[in-house]
């Protein structure tokens, strides 16, 4: 944008804004470009463009399977990816995070003082206030002291974020993706085992704020199988991964793809029984979450993203049912990203930078020169 489109954005004044710019020059985050149009009556305005280049972010999303790492800039492009394979599960969750702490200061060591921020996402609920990793399931961890842990062994003075993973799914779709303008926006992601959920609230003073959900325990069929939480009919059980292969199954699509299995069943006859009940059952979590969080936004991400593509004159006749969805409109769509948990890491791991660019630059280079 120009400079003085950038000052009205800002509600600042042009002192100010002229001092915001000249030290962010000075930090090598913008610089200015062409002179275009008027910024006021007979004074063209610069335009200001990031430098992409300027800062990183490590981003990780911690899996069952091992560490996926991406090292980002500003521009949100990938510079390195990179993929560390160990068995989660059979690890001490101690022995766990010395490996990443280990992969994540081998990148650190080549990008040094660009390197602004790590964000880490984990499957499972993080408390964020006292940086401890209460109940990750797939990994069988409980109440494990993630941040303390990690912010000892990796490199001083530079921010660790860690969140839950469906809600950094839902910020990248919020932020780049699906969700751009949502003003509530509901993230559903159908996972191999369970469904990962999220809500975004658009926020005009602090850009939004960020609801974890456990959306896959609502109760869709109380009469339905025993979940591990305790509750009967649970809708991870009857629409996630799991559901989906038995599904498939079913109609000998096993081999190949669930975007392939889906495109496979012809539209002009009927779904195989147990297809259609596992639409059945998102419809019904579908019309319980629009009537009692009232989204005007929903993606659908994961296995669920086909799904609903497949299936989507079905789940819209579901908002008919939904008394929320016939006074205020609802929009369902897919998701935009594949790894959408690897860019909401990087969003998390950017906001101290946004924050504070001057303040963050001096604590990144002091600990840097401590080492």
């Amino acid at each position: 944008m120009t400079r003085s489109d950038a000052t009205a954005a800002a509600s600042l004044a042009r002192s100010a804004a002229g001092k915001a710019v000249d030290d962010l020059q000075r930090l090598a985050l913008v610089r200015a470009g062409s002179t275009v149009g008027d910024g006021t009556p007979g004074r063209p305005s610069a335009t200001l463009e990031i430098v992409d280049s300027g800062a990183v972010v490590i981003a990780c999303v911690l899996g069952s399977n091992g560490l996926d790492l991406a090292v980002m800039d500003l521009a949100r492009t990938i510079k390195l990816r990179r993929f560390e394979s160990f068995n989660a599960t059979g690890m001490d969750p101690f022995e766990t995070l010395a490996t990443i702490a280990k992969t994540i200061n081998e990148v650190h060591g080549v990008w040094g003082p660009k390197c602004v921020g790590i964000g880490i996402s984990v499957p499972g609920v993080f408390d964020p206030h006292a940086g401890v990793a209460r109940a990750v399931l797939p990994l069988g961890w409980r109440n494990i002291p993630m941040a303390a842990v990690l912010e000892e062994w990796l490199p001083a003075n530079v921010p660790v974020l860690i969140a839950h993973d469906a809600t950094l799914g839902a910020l990248a779709e919020f932020r780049m993706g699906a969700g751009r303008g949502a003003q509530r926006l509901l993230y559903l992601a159908g996972q191999q085992i369970g469904v990962g959920s999220a809500l975004i609230l658009a926020d005009g003073q602090t850009g939004r704020s960020d609801q974890p959900l456990q959306a896959g325990h609502l109760i869709v069929d109380p009469l339905g199988p025993k979940c591990s939480c305790g509750s009967r009919g649970c809708l991870e059980l009857l629409v996630d991964g799991r559901a989906l292969i038995a599904a498939m199954g079913e109609v000998g699509s096993a081999p190949f793809s669930l975007r392939a299995a889906l495109d496979a069943l012809s539209r002009d006859t009927p779904l195989p029984a147990a297809m259609d009940r596992i639409v059945g059952h998102l419809q019904v979590g579908l019309i319980s979450l629009v009537n009692t969080l009232s989204p005007d936004r929903v993606v659908f991400a994961g296995t669920l993203s086909p799904l609903m593509s497949r299936f989507e004159e079905r789940m819209n006749d579901a908002l008919d049912l939904s008394v929320v969805a016939q006074i205020q409109p609802v929009t369902l769509v897919g998701s935009t990203f594949d790894d959408a948990q690897i860019f909401g890491a990087a969003e998390i791991a950017f906001e101290p930078l946004l924050r504070d660019p001057e303040g963050l630059f001096e604590q990144v280079s002091r600990g840097t020169a401590d080492c």
